[in-house]
């Protein structure tokens, strides 16, 4: 399967439509948790208190959940203004 991204502005490929099915998607969400898990793994963050972290290219803010269970802090950044939305929508909803 083609990454649509390759092909032009990820942008230009997650929509609202796309942005919904890709935070929906049990194997983004499992895939997006392992890559977290393994990435805090790699940064050796000090545990012992909660740790700021930017998430660039944090698409629909998958990623976000797993770095506030782990009790840190983190600001995403993505190119797609409908996947910023869709995180926006999870954290709002969780407040």
């Amino acid at each position: 399967m083609s990454r649509p991204e390759l092909t032009g502005a990820a942008a230009n490929f997650y929509n609202d439509t796309e942005a919904r099915k890709y935070d929906t998607n049990s194997r983004m969400i499992g895939i997006q948790a392992e890559i977290t898990q393994r990435a805090l793994e790699l940064l050796q963050l000090d545990d012992s208190f909660p740790n700021f972290i930017l998430d660039v290219g944090c698409g629909s803010g998958l990623s976000g959940k797993v770095l506030e269970e782990a009790g840190h802090y983190w600001c995403g950044l993505d190119v797609s203004r409908d996947m910023l939305n869709v995180a926006s929508e999870r954290e709002t909803s969780t407040k």
